[in-house]
């Protein structure tokens, strides 16, 4: 029988996992491509060979959990789409992703013009994970410390070995503390930049 205590925790996940989704909804996703380039020959995929045996698919090395994650999560979504995955001499298009990762801060000063009852900076504290914040009240500064995460996914033509698609994100990391949340980043990462996939489709 659960206790109450693993029903408080299981329960305190699931909001945390729902809040994660939402903040993930219209996330900023640029994409280039190829013009000339028929996309409707895309049927299966692999993932680009490393220039040396101790190359990344990521272009810097994090820790193999992430790696694994963005890795799945790309094959996943691929596959939803009907592209199966084969070994790169049979492949219609090679795949490679790239993370990077940089801590950032945020100063935003405040003059008289709020008010305690509505654009004073506190009332929105603790609403978005990733941010901590700090206020110096003698001058009416807040510091926000976070780190940004961008994600680029390539596609490369087999036999060219040209880039003939890329999509990127740059999106706020927010403050995560399990692995299902964890999870549920990457995947909607990776699901938000592949949803402009192929040119001109339109995001489910």
């Amino acid at each position: 029988m659960m206790s109450v205590y693993h029903r408080y925790f299981r329960n305190l996940s699931l909001i945390c996992a729902a809040l994660l989704l939402q903040a993930c909804a219209g996330l900023p996703v640029s994409q280039d491509y190829d013009t000339s380039y028929d996309f409707s020959t895309v049927t299966s995929f692999a993932w680009l060979p490393p220039k040396t045996p101790r190359e990344e698919l990521s272009s810097k090395p994090f820790d193999e959990l992430t790696h694994r994650r963005f890795v799945e999560a790309i094959a996943q979504n691929l596959g939803q789409r009907g592209l199966q995955q084969v070994e790169p001499e049979n492949a219609s298009v090679l795949i490679s992703y790239h993370l990077s990762s940089e801590d950032k801060i945020k100063v935003d000063s405040f003059g008289s013009w709020y008010s305690h009852f509505g654009y004073y900076p506190c009332y929105h504290c603790g609403f978005y994970p990733g941010f901590n914040y700090h206020h110096f009240h003698d001058n009416d500064l807040w510091v926000r410390e976070y780190t940004e995460d961008e994600v680029i996914i390539d596609m490369v033509d087999p036999v060219s070995k040209r880039l003939i698609w890329r999509g990127s994100v740059a999106r706020n990391q927010p403050t995560m503390a399990t692995p299902m949340e964890r999870d549920l980043y990457v995947t909607e990462t990776v699901n938000a930049i592949l949803a402009k996939f192929p040119p001109g489709s339109v995001s489910p």
